[in-house]
C-alpha cells in the first residue's frame, strides 16, 4: 500500500484494514491442564481492533468455534468479525439447510470466552477435547480470525499447502503465489464471438 506525501506512517487506503487488526503469523504457545493459555501479543492487538465495542480498559471479545467435525483446528473470531458473521446468517431464511448448518457451528458449537488483561483465557473445554493439546498450541493467523491447532497438525498444514502450490504451479517455470490474488482476466481467446 503507497502512502502519499504527507501521510502519517499508520494511514490506510480508503477501505484497507490497518495491519494490527489482521491476525497474522504463527506462535507456539503453552497451555495448562485446566486449559489456560496465553493469546500472542501481536493477536491482542488485532482482537482489539477487531472489536468495536471494545473501549480502553475493556477486554475484547473472542469468539471461539469448535464444532466444525471436518477440521483439525478450532476457528477463533474477533467481535466485530463475529457480530457480521451473525447478520449475514439472520438474513438467510429460516429453514433454510446453510442457515442451520451455519447456527449449529455458530451458535451452538461455539463459545465467547473472556479474555484478561494479560491476554491469558481459558479454552472451552469442547475446543480442548477436539484439539487434545498436550502442553502446546499453535496460533496461526488467517487475516479477520484465526486457528488454534496442534503443533503435528500445523505441520500438516504445511504439508497441504506445499500440494497446492504443486498444483497452482504445474506446467509454469516460475509461478508466484502472489499471482492468485489476481483478479482473472478474461482471456480474449475464451470469449465467445457471438
Amino acid at each position: 500500500m503507497r502512502r502519499k506525501n504527507g501521510d502519517s506512517p499508520g494511514a490506510t487506503q480508503e477501505g484497507a484494514r490497518p495491519v494490527d487488526s489482521r491476525f497474522q503469523g504463527e506462535s507456539l504457545n503453552k497451555v495448562d491442564g485446566k486449559g489456560r493459555i496465553s493469546l500472542p501479543a501481536k493477536f491482542r492487538r488485532a482482537l482489539q481492533s477487531g472489536d468495536s465495542r471494545c473501549g480502553p480498559g475493556d477486554a475484547a471479545r473472542l469468539y471461539i468455534a469448535y464444532g466444525n467435525p471436518t477440521t483439525d483446528f478450532v476457528e477463533c473470531l474477533s467481535g466485530d468479525y463475529y457480530d457480521d458473521l451473525v447478520r449475514r446468517i439472520e438474513d438467510m431464511d429460516d429453514g433454510e439447510s446453510a442457515r442451520e448448518l451455519l447456527e449449529y457451528l455458530y451458535f451452538v458449537k461455539c463459545d465467547e470466552v473472556g479474555v484478561d488483561e494479560t491476554g491469558r483465557f481459558v479454552l472451552p473445554s469442547a475446543a480442548r477435547e477436539k484439539l487434545g493439546l498436550d502442553g502446546e498450541a499453535l496460533f496461526q493467523g488467517k487475516g479477520q480470525k484465526f486457528h488454534i491447532l496442534k503443533p503435528d497438525d500445523g505441520a500438516a498444514a504445511d504439508d497441504k499447502v506445499l500440494k497446492m502450490l504443486e498444483k497452482f504451479g504445474e506446467g509454469k517455470e516460475f509461478f508466484n503465489p502472489i499471482s492468485l490474488a489476481n483478479k482473472r482476466r478474461v482471456d480474449p481467446a475464451d470469449v465467445d464471438p457471438q
